[in-house]
C-alpha cells in the first residue's frame, strides 16, 4: 500500500512540475504506455459530458447499478485476455471513482456564483457506449502492455504518457489530478518483502 501511495504521489508531483517539458520529448518509454493513457484520458473527458447530464437531471454521481456492470464486463474482457480480473477490476475502480472526482469536481465548480453547467446531452446511451468503447480499448492496451505494468519500467513510463495525454487532452488541474487517480492501479510493480 506505501509503494502504491507513493507511486500515486511521484507521479502527480511529475506531472504537474514537468508535464510541458514532456509533451515536447519522446521518450522511448512514452509510446509503451501511451495507447492506454490516451484511453484511460479519453474515458475521463466523457466524465464531463456525464456530470452536465447528471447535473441538469438531478441524477446522483454515484450510479452502484452501473459500475457494476462496468466491472463485470471487464472483469470477462481480462479473462477473454489471459489477464488477471481482480488485476483489471482494481483498475476499473480507478477509472470509475476517477469519473467520480472529475463529476464532483464540476459539480461544485458550477454552483460557484456566476457559474453555469453546459448543456446537458438528453441520452447518456451514446455516451455509454463511448465508455464502453473505451474501457475495450483499456482493457486492450493492458493486455498489450504484457509484463511492463509489473516491471520497474511502469512508473516512469506510466508518468511520462500521463503527461503527454495531459497536455494532449488539454487537461486543466481537476482533469489532471483525475488522470493521476485512474492510473494509479496500472502499475503492479511488486514491493518485495519489508
Amino acid at each position: 500500500m506505501r509503494m502504491r501511495v507513493f507511486l500515486v504521489g511521484l507521479i502527480a508531483a511529475t506531472i504537474m512540475l514537468v508535464a510541458p517539458p514532456l509533451s515536447g520529448a519522446a521518450p522511448s518509454t512514452q509510446t509503451e504506455l501511451t495507447g492506454l493513457t490516451e484511453a484511460i484520458a479519453g474515458r475521463l473527458a466523457l466524465a464531463d459530458t456525464v456530470a452536465a447530464t447528471k447535473w441538469a437531471s438531478g441524477a446522483a454521481i454515484d450510479d452502484p447499478a452501473r459500475e457494476q456492470v462496468v466491472l463485470d464486463t471487464v472483469s470477462q474482457l481480462a479473462l477473454d485476455r489471459d489477464l488477471d480480473p481482480a488485476y483489471v477490476r482494481s483498475v476499473f475502480r480507478d477509472q470509475i471513482e476517477a469519473s467520480k472526482t472529475v463529476q464532483r469536481g464540476l459539480f461544485a465548480r458550477w454552483q460557484l456564483p456566476g457559474q453555469t453547467a453546459p448543456p446537458a446531452t438528453p441520452d447518456l446511451d451514446p455516451v455509454r457506449t463511448a465508455i464502453n468503447e473505451f474501457n475495450v480499448a483499456i482493457v486492450d492496451e493492458l493486455a498489450a502492455a504484457g509484463e511492463l505494468v509489473t516491471s520497474l519500467r511502469c512508473p516512469p513510463a506510466l508518468i511520462a504518457a500521463s503527461a503527454a495525454a495531459a497536455d494532449g487532452f488539454n487537461f486543466d488541474a481537476l482533469h489532471i489530478s483525475a488522470l493521476i487517480q485512474a492510473g494509479s492501479s496500472v502499475c503492479a510493480v511488486p514491493t518485495g518483502s519489508g
